[in-house]
């Protein structure tokens, strides 16, 4: 019953979203532009980010208005995604919106399939951006129809982080770069009888549903985005039983609020292994004064689940008066050397290889973390699934209540999987019916 109620709670959460963004797809802010470009230039920046990011790009935006004086940057920052995607909604709603926008593979492509971001062919054909210095492969992903909508600014990939101080003092060695979810599971059990704390977790928390599925060669859903990417419900049993056995015996902790700052539970001591986006070892390394290191995710099946993928990108916002202006900056974020000798590819390895080379040299071992973990993953990795639909939100609502009743016994692995197939199903049939890109 209660199953029942979320669910009907979460239906309706979605109509709204999907109506919102579907109000918000006329584009009303062609017919100022020409108007606007003779006026003084404000551009609104908007992004999501931790006290050291904030602080770091408020410095970029700084030293680009020196270097530009006739522009404005105001900048608006959120706690997270969910946060900036839930106010970009209600701003395209009201058809505005920021003129330059950081988003996520998870969501940008909702917003360039409604013809809310502005193609950026124009403005690398002008020289306002450049992209003569980024590999092609780093782009793909922010392209449709062969044109480019919006700028992967930094890669990345999902990662294990751990402290080898935390590790040697122990007495137990760190898994190889090649190491299997068996060898991982080893050294957690060791680990619990090692550390006498009942507040020690071996891992803080479970690696993606996602990442498994991929190591079996299916997906979470479909290319378009329309169905489930699996067709056996046992791969997502499996995965089930798998994180309920690791739970139950005490290996995987469930810590709440966590921020890449000093209170992160890997530089606290209170777990050993941590699932992030590789990015994270940078600022890390930083609060704790000490080298965090990554681990590439352990192989989990017959396949090669591992994948590079774009950690944010910089957009234009087709609402915005001086999309070149907007360009411009984007410009200025990916290629200007003193801008990035200050982020220090905290957002991820720069695409430009150029200044990915000036960095590394710069870098101190914390910082050289993800290079190392990408250098290793371009020849032991695959290709990332194609971004997830728009439904995905609603779907992962369901699947985490579904999540927690296995873990709380209150159905099996098994039922689960078969719970979840339906609730996605009806999911995805409703909102994401015939919207493949």
């Amino acid at each position: 019953m209660r199953g029942n109620k979320v669910w009907g709670l979460l239906k309706v959460w979605g109509a709204l979203l999907v109506l919102t963004g579907i109000v918000g797809c006329s584009n009303s802010g062609d017919g100022n532009k020409e108007e606007a470009a003779a006026q003084e230039v404000t551009l609104k920046f908007v992004w999501w980010g931790k006290e050291q990011r904030k602080e770091d790009t408020q410095k970029v935006v700084d030293l680009y208005m020196k270097e530009h004086p006739g522009v404005k940057i105001v900048t608006e920052d959120f706690s997270g995604t969910d946060a900036l995607s839930s106010r970009l909604a209600m701003d395209t709603a009201d058809q505005k919106a920021a003129d330059i926008i950081q988003g996520d593979y998870g969501f940008i492509f909702n917003y360039i399939n409604r013809d809310l971001i502005e193609p950026l062919g124009p403005y690398i054909k002008n020289k306002s951006l450049s992209i003569s210095d980024v590999p092609p492969e780093y782009l793909a992903p922010g392209m449709k129809n062969d044109e480019l909508y919006a700028v992967n600014i930094g890669i990345n990939s999902e990662a294990l982080i751990y402290d080898p101080a935390f590790l040697q003092e122990a007495g137990i060695k760190a898994p190889s770069q090649d190491y299997t979810i068996d060898e991982l599971y080893k050294t957690l059990v060791e680990l619990k009888e090692t550390i006498d704390d009942p507040d020690f977790y071996p891992m803080g928390n479970m690696f993606a549903v996602s990442y498994f599925l991929r190591t079996r060669g299916v997906s979470m859903y479909n290319a378009e985005g329309t169905a489930l990417g699996y067709d056996d419900d046992k791969d997502l049993a499996d995965y089930f039983t798998l994180y309920k056995k690791w739970t139950e015996e005490g290996l995987i902790g469930s810590f709440k609020g966590v921020s890449n700052d000093e209170n992160h539970p890997v530089i606290t001591g209170k777990t050993a292994f941590f699932s992030v986006s590789s990015n994270a070892s940078t600022i890390l390394s930083s609060k704790a004064g000490r080298t965090i290191k990554l681990l590439p995710l352990p192989k989990a099946g017959d396949k090669e689940g591992r994948f590079i993928k774009p950690s944010m990108f910089l957009a234009v916002s087709s609402y915005s008066k001086y999309p070149e202006e907007a360009a411009k900056f984007i410009d200025f974020f990916i290629n200007n050397a003193a801008a990035n000798d200050i982020l220090k590819g905290e957002r991820g390895v720069p695409v430009s290889t150029v200044i990915a080379a000036q960095l590394s040299g710069k870098l101190d071992e914390g910082g050289k973390q993800q290079y190392e973990l990408l250098d290793y993953l371009k020849t032991h990795s695959s290709p990332i699934d194609p971004p997830a639909p728009s439904s995905a939100l609603i779907a992962d609502n369901a699947y985490k209540i579904i999540l927690e009743r296995v873990l709380d016994g209150s159905i099996t692995p098994e039922q689960a999987a078969k719970s979840y197939r339906a609730e996605a199903t009806s999911i995805l049939d409703t909102t994401d019916k015939g919207a493949a890109k």
